[in-house]
Order: C-alpha cells, then structure tokens, then sequence
C-alpha cells in the first residue's frame, strides 16, 4: 500500500492482497474531494450489482466482504407413484418372497398329475344303475379338476336321478374319492288298471327304481279306472296320500301280513289284509274318501286289536263315518279280496 501526500488532501490507493474475506468485519467509509462519500464493500456506480471489495481491519489486515445471499424457498418435490410403489415392495421383500414361493409349491402340486383325481370309488349303487351312474358322474368330470365346485356338480347331477335319496362326495387320499349313494325306498308299489307301475318312498315321492323286479316294504296301492297314474318326480296327493297314510299305520304291527289298499274315486279307499294269530283271518276294512283320517286310524287300531273270534266272523267293517262304524257279518266261508 502507497501513501502520497497531495495538496487537496490524503490520496489513498489500495491494492488487492488476495486474502480471504472476514465475516463480520465493519466497513470503513472514505471521502472523496469532488464526490460523494461511499462506503466500502458499496458499489460506487448504481445499477450494477455488488461486488467484493477489501476492508482494512483495526488489526491491520484486509478482508474481503460479499453480500449476504438471499434464502431460496425451494418446494418439496413429490413423490411419485412408481417411487412409492418400489419402496413399499422394498419394505415387503421378505413376506412377498414367501408367498410366492408358496403359491408356486401349491400350483405345482395342484397340477401335477399324481394330485389329479385318478381314482372314484361309488357305493350303495344298484348292479342294474352302474351305467347310468358311470355316465352322469364322467360328464361332470373335467381336467384339471377344481375341487372346490366339481363334488358339489357330482352331487346335483346324481341328485336329478328320481331313485337317488342322497349323494355324498368324500375325499379318500391321494388321487382317490369315494362317493355314497343312497337309494330310495320303495316303500309302496302303485299300479293302475293298465299294469303300470311306480314306487313311492315314504315321503310320497314317486319314482322308478333301476331294479324293475323290486319289491314294496309297506305294500300296494291299486288303483281304479277313473286315476290316472301320477309322474316320476312327484309327491303323492289326495287319496293316494291318505292311502300311503293307511298302508304305513297297519305296516308297524307285526301280525299283519299283505296289506293293499284300492282307491277309486267312486268306492273310496278300500284296505285288505291277514292278520296271523296262529291263523290267517283276512279282513277289509272301508275308509271312503278317509277325510277324518285321524279319527279313522285310531278306529282302526281298535279293530285290529279285536279278537281273532269276532274278526272271524265280519266280512268287512266301514269306518267312512267316524263314531258310527258298520259291519257287515260273513255270510260266506273266509274270503278276502273279491
């Protein structure tokens, strides 16, 4: 730094140093003969933007000064979804890592052919329904099969043949199933003046057992010119119903034999059978259109616990009128159906 003495005042030139600036340092002001006084570190010409200028310190030393920055406001960038999306499969690497290889092992397992269903093992079919059943299970069967709806299309499809009371599917191991039947019961034979014939179990069901020899539990219903035989697939009504009703009270007792009952819509429901008490007495007993079946059933009850004398003795007994039963006295030796 130079210092020369001139006659308007103390010319003061300074020369870059190349220190580096102290913050905090206070700016020392300087004036100029023929000009305004201007502060250090200021800039002497406006419009132009600040620069650097050195102060001398009490110290001695020189700094370099620069105006503070302005803070900048920056906005928070958002996240995007791809990004959220990485991190939370980051995040869940390990629990998604087991369920896939999980559902992979059951995917394999499920397709494999040795899990497939290669074996069915059927129970409780007729000797003369094995086709038919063999037929309805094969046309639900489809590969791969899903376990969770075919059993129950099995089952429905069994379920439409009329002689079919239940159908169970159950697993049996590896590759293996077994599949119960249950048939109905034919628990009365109905056959109409033409011979055909039907079986109903004991709900009144009506259908058509594989087996055509098959034989009633409870015994027969006849019936008259002016019934017509009712559908497979049906339940029993009117005084087919009531008949059935008769046929199950008398089928209990132990010492009754063959009992049939007639319906026609003109004589009513007619009931023959054999009592055996060492011998058979036969006996027919007429319900007409049995309206008042309950009343005529405990009736009934009555008369066959009768004594086998008396019974001997009657050709029929009409209980069509509850309270006001008639008999009619054997006229002829022991007889039975006419």
């Amino acid at each position: 730094m130079n210092l020369k003495k001139s006659a308007k005042g103390v010319r003061v030139k300074i020369r870059s140093t190349g220190f580096p600036p102290v913050r905090g340092s206070q700016s020392a002001r300087v004036s100029l003969p023929g000009r305004r006084g201007f502060a250090l570190g200021e800039s002497p010409t406006r419009g132009r933007p600040n620069r650097a200028v050195p102060i001398q310190e009490p110290t001695g030393k020189f700094a370099l000064t620069s105006p503070p920055a302005k803070p900048r406001h920056r906005r928070a960038a958002k996240r995007s979804p791809v990004r959220k999306l990485f991190v939370w499969l980051w995040c869940n690497a390990e629990p998604l890592g087991w369920a896939a290889v999980f559902t992979v092992l059951s995917l394999s397992l499920w397709f494999s052919p040795r899990t497939q269903l290669t074996r069915i093992t059927v129970q409780g079919v007729p000797a003369e329904a094995h086709a038919t059943v063999e037929q309805a299970i094969r046309s639900q069967l489809r590969t791969p099969i899903a376990l969770s709806d075919a059993p129950r299309q099995i089952e429905r499809a069994l379920h439409q043949q009329p002689w079919i009371a239940f159908a169970q599917w159950r697993a049996a191991g590896v590759g293996a199933a077994e599949l119960s039947i249950v048939p109905r019961t034919p628990e009365v034979l109905i056959e109409d003046a033409n011979g055909t014939r039907i079986f109903a179990d004991p709900t009144g069901f009506l259908f058509s057992p594989p087996n055509k020899n098959a034989q009633p539990v409870g015994g027969r219903i006849r019936l008259g010119q002016d019934y017509l035989m009712p559908p497979q697939g049906r339940f029993l009504e009117g005084e087919m119903r009531r008949a059935l009703a008769i046929l199950q009270a008398v089928h209990s007792r132990v010492d009754v034999r063959n009992p049939r009952a007639q319906v026609s819509k003109t004589q009513g429901i007619r009931l023959w059978l054999e009592l055996h008490r060492g011998t058979a007495t036969p006996l027919q007993v007429r319900f007409g259109d049995a309206n008042a079946l309950d009343t005529q059933l405990q009736t009934l009850t009555r008369i066959l616990d009768t004594p086998t004398y008396k019974l001997q003795e009657w050709d029929y007994i009409d209980i069509s009128t509850p309270n006001a039963e008639v008999v009619k006295p054997r006229s002829t030796p022991l007889g039975g159906e006419p």
